[in-house]
């Protein structure tokens, strides 16, 4: 049975015209690259063709969208048994649409030859070392200005991300914030190897004193020691971009999470003695002044419809509401093997892959059948190629 072209996942009724006010404006893709040593704990991700080569998967991610190969690499990143990374559905999308795109580092362990914004340099370390991300405010500032220098271009924002382990992160977070995220996150892999995340996340929670809801009072606290430098800065971006323009979180389980950090925020008392610091202080209206009806998430079928998640659960518990779409993209006819074990609960989501391939399904009215030959000539540029 053929997927919708677009899947209404979660859409509270006061979202319900969101896709169509997004078409108003043009699209502009923005991915916040991230590194956290949670990644190399083994078992956690599979976003690389072997441990060794997971510090390069942002990288070699961004590198691909502007050179058309990964430069760090040789060859974009792929998961261990041979599906590519999705910043192929991403390039393709980009391609299609013609459309800008910029590259925020927020802290990444390896240093991609492209231009970027830079919000931070320190890498997070493990979700189970005392602090994983000591400069959580000051992400959070870089964010907010990030997010209004883009709204000045009055074009709807598409916030991807490439974090490898970013998924575990993100259901730590979301515990501490509140969310009953255990078993329900979705993963680069089948299965989602949910029991070791959980059991990784509740021994970090149980070395630190916290338990679920512990950071509902200071949110920022949730990331400073659980989390890793992307949701920062991301929730800075979104929040203060959405005072003017539309804003879609592209990712599964890691932007509920900052969905999640994003609702947090806005329902906290901002008493935070991070807050206190002068150029974040004055940098608040910005993000307080949020319009959290501005924004949505987007990810693939893949992730949405994952029997092994439920992110229609996590949605539901989110501290303010906000629609959840996915692009119903399908491999399953793909001529190409590696491509069609996307079907199989590979790989499944990053670098904005599912709100780039909604926003292409979106403004020129594609569906699967269309899209898949435009994923496939990339993918074939990139690999064919070199024989």
């Amino acid at each position: 049975m053929q997927k919708p072209t677009i899947i209404k996942v979660h859409e509270p009724s006061q979202s319900k015209n969101f896709l169509d006010e997004c078409l108003k404006t043009p699209p502009l893709f923005t991915c916040t690259i991230a590194s956290t040593e949670t990644a190399l704990i083994p078992g956690v991700s599979a976003a690389g063709a072997s441990p060794e080569l997971i510090p390069y998967t942002a990288a070699a991610d961004v590198e691909a969208i502007i050179h058309g190969q990964a430069l760090c690499l040789g060859k974009i990143p792929e998961n261990p048994l041979g599906p590519p990374s999705p910043v192929i559905i991403t390039m393709a999308a980009l391609k299609r649409l013609n459309a800008p795109f910029i590259v925020v580092d927020a802290g990444n362990a390896i240093t991609p030859k492209v231009p970027m914004l830079v919000a931070g340099r320190t890498p997070g370390l493990s979700l189970v070392e005392p602090v994983a991300v000591d400069n959580v405010a000051e992400l959070f500032m870089q964010g907010i200005i990030i997010g209004q220098q883009l709204a000045l271009n009055e074009h709807t924002l598409i916030l991807g991300e490439s974090v490898p382990g970013g998924t575990t992160t993100a259901m730590a977070v979301m515990e501490a914030l509140g969310m009953a995220a255990l078993g329900k996150i979705s993963g680069s892999m089948p299965g989602n190897n949910q029991s070791l995340k959980q059991e990784l996340v509740s021994r970090a929670m149980v070395e630190k004193n916290l338990s679920q809801g512990s950071c509902l009072d200071h949110p920022l606290e949730a990331v400073r020691l659980l989390g890793d430098p992307m949701q920062a800065v991301q929730a800075g971006i979104a929040m203060s971009a959405s005072h003017k323009i539309k804003v879609i979180l592209g990712g599964g389980t890691q932007m509920i999470a900052v969905a999640a950090l994003i609702g947090a925020l806005l329902n906290s008392k901002w008493s935070s003695p991070d807050f206190a610091q002068p150029a974040l202080k004055r940098l608040l209206p910005a993000a307080v002044n949020a319009r959290p009806e501005n924004i949505a998430i987007a990810t693939t079928a893949w992730v949405s419809e994952d029997k092994s998640a439920d992110l229609r659960s996590l949605m539901q518990q989110l501290p303010v509401a906000m629609p959840l779409y996915a692009a119903g993209l399908d491999f399953s006819t793909s001529r190409h093997k590696n491509l069609s074990l996307y079907e199989e609960g590979y790989v499944k989501e990053g670098v904005g892959a599912g709100a780039m391939a909604l926003t292409a399904m979106l403004y020129d009215n594609l569906d699967n059948s269309s899209f898949l030959p435009e994923i496939e000539r990339v993918y074939e540029d990139i690999y064919l190629s070199e024989n």
